[in-house]
């Protein structure tokens, strides 16, 4: 299976608004995305499907924190069906390679899926701490760096 990312246009943000809504609903988050307008809007905030064989399989919200050059996987999922078959992992490896240098990712405590899944793919040593700042839900939170070795690896050219 052949395995990228692709940028969102503007005229499937639609689409991409389905997505974040059934992940979302997923996740037990019952509100809208409101910050997804931005990514079209503002700079620094990057929009991804992510295709499988040509197909839409997922999708990845990335974007930029303060002036700093401190990526955030603000946002990713991949559907039911595609899970399972290194998708995510192939999208995650291909989004660190296209920005390469510090990265930052949030995951819910109770989300057991989901943290299984980032220490799958973050740089293993990767620390994990549980951030519970006042007025924000608490999440686990995982800084790394992709170095110049790191992104470069081989991921058998996103083929799965």
């Amino acid at each position: 299976m052949k395995i990228k990312i692709e940028v969102v246009p503007s005229s499937s943000q639609h689409t991409l608004k389905e997505m974040l809504f059934d992940y979302l609903i997923e996740l037990g988050v019952d509100a809208e995305y409101a910050y997804l307008p931005l990514y079209w809007m503002e700079p620094g905030r990057f929009p991804y499907f992510i295709l499988a064989d040509g197909q839409i399989a997922g999708f990845a919200l990335v974007r930029t924190l303060d002036q700093s050059p401190l990526f955030e996987m603000a946002e990713f999922g991949v559907l039911t069906s595609y899970r399972g078959l290194a998708v995510g992992k192939a999208a995650a490896l291909a989004l660190f390679a296209k920005h390469p240098g510090s990265w930052q990712l949030a995951v819910m405590p109770d989300n057991l899926t989901g943290l299984q899944f980032w220490r799958s793919v973050v740089p293993r040593g990767t620390p994990m701490i549980l951030n519970e700042e006042p007025d924000q839900d608490p999440c686990m939170l995982m800084s790394f760096s992709t170095t110049q070795a790191w992104s470069a690896r081989p991921i058998a050219d996103l083929q799965h």
